[in-house]
């Protein structure tokens, strides 16, 4: 039965060690996505794709007597743990979903990806931190339902950091993005 491996390539060697490989019969996977940059002097963006593991992929085996042929590839280094130790497989169960991830463009960077996993600009971290840091807020739920206090800091799309003010002195306060509730 095949069995993915990780493998070590030359620096900046992914992506001709993964045609090597194929050309020599190995399944091969490359775990990629994408950014977009905005250039200003230019005024365009660009899709830039990068590695997501740099200088490492994955080969598909089927016994460890392929390991000398894929070491005869000139951009591989090793099989992964190394020497003295022989290779040790991936779970195969990583190697899908890694795959499966990069197809529904869940690493991706780019306008197109988030339109496509559902994401509004009323949505991303940067939106909410400026929409919300310094705001008046009053706390709906949680032990300090009705304390009111400002937002501090956004920490991700569903924690908050705000100030309450508890016993004559502000203090922070961790709090869900739903026991929040802006203040008028």
């Amino acid at each position: 039965m095949a069995e993915w491996y990780a493998l070590r390539t030359r620096a900046k060697g992914e992506r001709e060690a993964l045609r090597q490989l194929e050309r020599a019969g190995f399944e091969a996977y490359l775990p990629q996505y994408q950014i977009e940059r905005f250039n200003r002097r230019l005024r365009v963006r660009k899709v830039t794709t990068l590695c997501h593991f740099p200088r490492y992929l994955f080969v598909r085996m089927e016994q460890l007597e392929d390991t000398s042929k894929v070491l005869a590839c000139p951009q591989v280094l090793e099989l992964l743990p190394g020497r003295p130790h022989p290779p040790m497989p991936v779970p195969t169960g990583d190697v899908l979903a890694l795959r499966d991830a990069e197809t529904r463009q869940l690493f991706d960077d780019t306008d197109a990806a988030r339109r496509r996993r559902g994401e509004t600009t009323k949505q991303t971290l940067k939106a909410m931190q400026k929409r919300l840091t310094g705001k008046p807020v009053r706390v709906a739920a949680g032990p300090f339902t009705s304390f009111a206090g400002t937002v501090e800091a956004v920490d991700s799309l569903d924690r908050l950091k705000v100030l309450l003010d508890l016993f004559g002195r502000p203090t922070p306060v961790e709090l869900r993005v739903g026991q929040v509730e802006l203040a008028a």
